[in-house]
Formats: structure tokens, sequence, C-alpha cells
């Protein structure tokens, strides 16, 4: 990748994270969540995972960490 190639894409994710940014900070409609946690606990029970890992991943969709 060249140069200035390199520098037009840094550009433009600057750009988008500039503009996405506050609608990521913005909290999840509490129907949203319940529709992820439903969903999360299907696709657990499809791949029969254990308890473990059905409570990593609870936890990291109660508290997701900072984007970057």
């Amino acid at each position: 990748m060249t140069e200035s190639m390199h520098a037009l894409l840094t550009a433009i994710g600057r750009e988008l994270h500039a503009d996405y940014l506050p609608t990521l900070t913005k909290p999840v409609p509490r129907e949203l969540e319940d529709l992820i946690a439903q969903l999360v606990a299907f696709e657990i029970g499809k791949r029969g995972s254990t308890e473990r890992s059905v409570e990593i991943l609870q936890s990291s969709i109660a508290h997701p960490g900072p984007q970057s």
C-alpha cells in the first residue's frame, strides 16, 4: 500500500470514528438488550457451551469494554 493510500484510509477512519462515536456512546434500549441476550442464549444452547462460557458472554454483554 502506498503512503498516499494509507494516509487517505487513515483520514477516512478518523472521519468515521468522529461521526459514529456519539452513536456508540448512547445506551442501548432495554428491549434491544433483552433481544441480544435471548439471541446469545439461543446460540449458546445450539453450540452446547459450558456454564462458564455463558457467564463470560453475559458479563461482556452487560458490561461492554471501551471501543477503540
